[in-house]
């Protein structure tokens, strides 16, 4: 005959009381309609994968309003796109760059500067966000160079 027996709970609760690591309230469920917040550590590189991506997506953001104003062409958007995308990484290896853009790591970083230049057509304001946004990029694929 069959035996009925209770699901163990999984309601159970983390202690971190007293740490200085930040956490995040997840709710678990054990009975139907059971249900208890625990607390569960957030992983210390996890700030720094929010923050990289916050960075990319507003980056991002930049490029698309660079390409907008006809201040970045297509090609060069395509080429700050995929800078920006492979920044957090410290840029892409050669492999990456030869099969995708057919350069070497140094004429890539060259063709982004020149891509990255302000136009005399740019605005004033628009070439501070160019600037800026190009040195940031070119500092992130300096660091963690592979």
């Amino acid at each position: 005959m069959l035996e009925t027996t209770a699901a163990p709970s999984t309601t159970s609760t983390v202690p971190v009381a007293g740490s200085d690591v930040p956490c995040r309230a997840h709710t678990t469920r054990g009975r139907i309609g059971d249900r208890e917040a625990r607390r569960v550590p957030v992983r210390a590189d996890t700030t720094q994968r929010s923050r990289d991506l916050d960075w990319v997506r507003h980056c991002l953001r930049v490029c698309d309003l660079l390409t907008n104003v006809q201040s970045l062409s297509q090609s060069d958007r395509a080429l700050v796109a995929f800078a920006i995308e492979w920044a957090p990484y410290g840029g892409a290896d050669a492999e990456e760059l030869f099969i995708k853009f057919g350069v070497h790591r140094n004429r890539f970083l060259s063709m982004l500067q020149a891509a990255m230049i302000p136009r005399r057509s740019d605005l004033k304001r628009l070439c501070a966000v160019k600037a800026t946004l190009g040195t940031d990029i070119l500092r992130a694929w300096q660091r963690d160079h592979r």
